[in-house]
């Protein structure tokens, strides 16, 4: 759903619910209850949905001015000659027991 629609719904329902809690504990009549109920559902479904609206076009702007400009540019190596990288075989050493400069310790 859109945030104006959540926003709108999320608003009526919050207001229904505390409606009819207040109208309980004031001991009013259940059509009286009812109709206080419908109305202010439809009245802050209206506010939240004209207020998601108002949001969403803000946050449409906002995000419209941190997206980078220009145009985008991937990078990629092409190789010219068409051949393969290869490493050397003499520089690589594996670990042995022999070898054991090539480790350095870190503690954290």
């Amino acid at each position: 759903m859109t945030l104006k629609l959540r926003f709108g719904l999320y608003l009526a329902l919050g207001a229904g619910i505390l409606t009819l809690l207040v109208g309980a504990f004031n001991s009013v009549t259940l059509v009286t209850v009812l109709y206080r109920t419908l109305v202010s559902l439809v009245l802050f479904a209206v506010l939240g949905y004209t207020c998601g609206q108002f949001a969403e076009r803000f946050l449409q702007e906002k995000l419209a001015e941190t997206m980078p400009k220009g145009r985008n540019i991937d990078i990629v190596s092409h190789n010219e000659h068409g051949d393969e990288l290869s490493v050397p075989a003499a520089e690589f050493k594996p670990l042995n027991p022999d070898n054991f400069e090539n480790i350095t310790l870190t503690q954290k």
